[in-house]
């Protein structure tokens, strides 16, 4: 899938909502469990989310690297 603003926008709104997070606190770089204490969990929730929100289909396997934005959005790009 094209990583347009939009769709990066899309992705970063669902990950603050799932996160509670404000976007101005989320870089592109920084590390879910580090920062927030996110866990496999809220991964999973996450690429749920991205799944229905983008109609994507992500493998289950890309959790381990969808760890930050940046991640996620290597994920999606190969989806």
């Amino acid at each position: 899938m094209e990583l347009t603003d939009d769709v990066r926008g899309r992705i970063k709104d669902i990950v603050c909502e799932i996160l509670e997070v404000d976007p101005g606190k989320l870089t592109e770089t920084m590390v879910f469990s580090e920062e927030f204490g996110t866990d496999s969990v809220a991964l999973i929730e996450i690429l749920t989310a991205l799944e229905d929100s983008l109609g994507v289909t992500i493998d289950q396997a890309e959790v381990e690297r969808m760890v930050s934005l940046a991640g996620i959005h290597a994920a999606v790009a190969e989806a």
